[in-house]
């Protein structure tokens, strides 16, 4: 018998297991597949820091060989009109800067602080089967463990949501994301040559985000039923894109591919239940997000941090409000970033969030939403309020920003 049985080894998982192992519980952590394992997602938001310091690794994550992240740049295909928000100038210490990770690197950081926290790891042990009345699973091998409590830490997957039901696509955010690594890609000099670049196409958009010093990932993400109907395969998809959007071609006209072609069928969800008095869902396996604001990890960690004083209060005191009081939060959380990402591929947010207004504090109030501070304080909604009534004053006048010619903007490719 175990305190807690943690059903998947991504940073959701790790995290709360070695939260939840400093408290003195004792913690089972079950892992479909053993690492270092490649894995999406290398852009980290700011607000990660805070969890990073109260697991103990954000010197390490300093000293390391991950790129420091000072701000996220947003530029149209053409090349025409773009917009940096800087961390660093809008932001004190220490959500001034992020990182850029390679996930296979990373991810193997956060196991092995957990297994020094004392969290007994398994690496290679699916779970085919989770029994809720007596808080049991069992894994592929027919070994069947029981615990408390269950965490359901399985990402996309969503292995204990997926059987309690309410598990709701996000109709307008059905994407596929193609991608590889890339080599001789320039970079500005300075701190500008860490930051992520999303360029933005018609219906689509592509991330560069920079790694390693040398290894730059590239990525577009385009809807659902343009990947079925443009007649590309993913290689053909991705490197015809490149080369028909001018930013692209001309910054990755020397680049060398020297990873395969993936995909990821990125469909964005929302969980009706992600609590309960003997399990809770935690990361993507409690819902999920266009991946256009790098939320993925972030949401990831700082849910984590959240359940795992949960279930101390739980286990500890009997008390199920602060799980509660968490799945409340977590999906307010996904609703405010679901606002920024389903207005991201419209004409009149993208028109004034490429030429910010500088009044109002509009523009750190967006940055801290970048940085990844949605649980935020009433007045950055308030601004955030303002942004939004701008927008849609830009939607009927046009007069707020500069109009974006949008026919005129590269879009995915097709045969």
């Amino acid at each position: 018998m175990h305190d807690v049985i943690v059903v998947g080894g991504g940073p959701a998982g790790t995290t709360t297991a070695t939260l939840l192992a400093k408290k003195g519980f004792t913690v089972l952590l079950l892992e479909r597949e053993r690492f270092p394992r490649f894995q999406i997602g290398e852009s980290l938001l700011p607000f990660n820091n805070d969890i990073f310091q109260r697991l103990g690794i954000l010197d390490q994550l300093e000293q390391g060989d991950f790129v420091p992240k000072y701000g996220a740049e947003f530029i149209t295909g053409d090349g025409g009109l773009g917009y940096t928000f800087r961390f660093d100038q809008n932001l004190p210490a220490p959500h001034d800067r992020a990182f850029q990770v390679t996930r296979a690197k990373f991810d193997e950081l956060l196991m092995k602080t957990a297994s020094e926290a004392g969290v007994e790891v398994r690496q290679e042990t699916p779970v085919i089967a989770v029994d809720l009345s007596t808080t049991t699973v069992t894994t592929a091998s027919g070994e069947t463990l029981q615990a408390r409590f269950i965490v359901d830490a399985s990402g996309h997957a969503a292995f204990l949501g997926q059987r309690l039901g309410g598990r709701a696509q996000i109709e307008r955010l059905k994407s596929v994301a193609t991608f590889a690594h890339y080599r001789n890609v320039p970079r500005p000099p300075g701190r500008e040559g860490g930051n992520i670049v999303v360029v933005v196409l018609r219906d689509a958009w592509f991330w560069m985000i920079p790694i390693t010093p040398e290894i730059m990932s590239v990525g577009l993400v385009a809807t659902r039923d343009h990947v079925k109907s443009c007649g590309l395969r993913p290689e053909e998809l991705l490197e015809r894109t490149i080369r028909e959007t001018p930013y692209t071609a001309q910054r990755m006209k020397d680049a060398e591919r020297v990873s395969e072609v993936r995909t990821r069928k990125d469909f964005s969800y929302a969980m009706e239940r992600i609590a309960g008095e003997n399990f809770v869902c935690v990361g993507d396996a409690a819902g999920f997000l266009d991946p256009i604001f790098s939320t993925g990890v972030y949401m990831a960690m700082k849910s984590a941090g959240i359940v795992a004083d949960g279930i101390e209060a739980l286990l500890r005191r009997g008390d199920l409000r602060p799980l509660r009081a968490y799945e409340r939060s977590f999906q307010k959380a996904i609703r405010r970033y679901l606002r920024f990402v389903a207005h991201f591929y419209t004409r009149p947010f993208l028109e004034l969030f490429l030429h910010p207004h500088p009044r109002f504090g509009l523009i750190k109030a967006i940055v801290r939403v970048l940085a990844g501070d949605v649980w935020g304080s009433p007045g950055g909604r308030f601004k955030l309020a303002i942004f939004f009534a701008l927008v849609a004053l830009q939607r009927r006048f046009g007069r707020i920003a500069p109009r974006i010619e949008w026919e005129r903007l590269p879009a995915p490719a097709s045969v």
